[in-house]
């Protein structure tokens, strides 16, 4: 009775503190098979966006959580030493620091858009020729208070208190002031960045995973809880659309309950038809439904600028469910792990720690470290996303809006 009461009060507790969050607003095995063939003709980026400016979680983050030390020790020690299960030198070409075996979808787009990869916001040696990049492996969509008050930790690779979404403004104002729009006025600032795509990376995730992770668990995961993360990315995207931006994409939640982090705590009969945890997903789709709700209200405020929505979710389920046509033989099991079995995961010995090794052939595998994707994932996830229709509005028709043909 007791545990009850106390249980209660902590429910009661994090839900008066979500009320009061809105407040802080303001302020060979590194190879990758080439998708399989589509409907949909490939759009031509080159030369369309001269510069990206990339936000969102360890799925966009090129090297910003490595550089202010927010990763466990063991993990920055392996991206300390020449080669490292994480970002393998094998591909020469990137730089920074990446949670996958290779590049994201982010460096894809880059590359298909002809420039640069974009370089960590809090690089040492940042070239921003391109663009920049804020994201931040384990940033939160809420306020990092909630998270430390609560102790909403979970056994990953991230310090407790977690970077917050707030922390990505910030930067993004101070990277505008002191650089692209350094000597200009508000109308010419508004004109450059008018010219840019700007990246919204799934955000909310790790919001998520800490929760499920914690002894309340999905008993808080309730429809407040998705309302105030949602409104967080909403703000950081009415801010850059306040500052100028006329190209957004925004990307959604993935299927948190297909990865080996959810599969390998959830029980048993906890599934969907796709095998994945189905009360996880439940509580994502809940989020991604009530995000692009919040996008169609933003797109009549800003009818002159593009804003898309990337199905993540969707795609990602696309993949899971005709994975041997995308030439995956693992749709569950991490590449780097230590447990074996079907997903050879553990919450407190992840890849990197001792005793965890690495597959032989990383694009047979979706999942990298329990956590993280492939780059091959990475691969098969961008070319649904921008060639074939898991984008809305599509990505054709902003590059037509952006040539002025739409």
């Amino acid at each position: 009775m007791e545990n009850s009461k106390y249980l209660f009060l902590q429910i009661t507790c994090f839900i008066l503190l979500l009320s009061l969050s809105s407040s802080y607003a303001h302020n060979k095995s590194h190879e990758s098979t080439p998708p399989p063939a589509g409907s949909q003709a490939k759009v031509d980026f080159k030369g369309c966006f001269n510069k990206v400016y990339a936000f969102g979680d360890s799925d966009t983050d090129t090297g910003n959580a490595h550089n202010l030390g927010d990763l466990k020790s063991f993990i920055s020690t392996l991206f300390s030493h020449a080669w490292s299960p994480y970002c393998s030198s094998e591909n020469s070409k990137l730089s920074g620091y990446r949670l996958s075996n290779g590049r994201l979808v982010i460096d894809f787009l880059c590359e298909a858009l002809n420039i640069s990869h974009l370089s960590a916001y809090k690089g040492s040696s940042a070239n921003f020729s391109g663009g920049a990049n804020f994201a931040v492996a384990g940033s939160t969509a809420l306020s990092s208070n909630l998270f430390s008050h609560f102790n909403f930790t979970n056994p990953l690779m991230w310090k407790p208190n977690p970077k917050s979404i707030l922390t990505q403004i910030d930067w993004f104002h101070n990277f505008v002031g002191e650089r692209e729009c350094q000597g200009k006025d508000e109308a010419a600032c508004k004109s450059e960045l008018g010219n840019a795509l700007f990246w919204i990376g799934q955000i909310g995730g790790n919001d998520y995973a800490r929760l499920f992770a914690s002894s309340i668990g999905l008993a808080i995961a309730n429809k407040q809880f998705t309302e105030h993360a949602v409104n967080h990315i909403c703000t950081l995207a009415l801010g850059l659309l306040d500052k100028g931006a006329k190209f957004l994409v925004v990307q959604g939640l993935p299927p948190i309950g297909c990865l080996p982090l959810q599969l390998a705590t959830s029980p048993s009969n906890d599934r969907d038809q796709n095998g994945c945890s189905a009360s996880a997903n439940s509580v994502i789709k809940g989020h991604n439904n009530l995000l692009q709700k919040r996008l169609d209200e933003i797109r009549t405020q800003y009818k002159d600028s593009m804003i898309l929505y990337i199905d993540f979710y969707k795609a990602f389920t696309t993949i899971l469910e005709k994975h041997t046509q995308y030439q995956f033989d693992e749709p569950f099991k991490a590449c780097c792990g230590v447990g074996g079995g079907p997903f050879n995961y553990q919450p407190n010995l992840l890849c990197g720690a001792f005793g965890t090794s690495n597959c032989k052939n990383s694009s047979t595998h979706i999942n990298f470290d329990g956590v993280h994707l492939t780059e091959n994932m990475h691969l098969h996830l961008f070319d649904l996303f921008f060639n074939q229709g898991f984008c809305t509005p599509s990505f054709a028709d902003l590059i037509k809006k952006k040539k002025g043909q739409y």
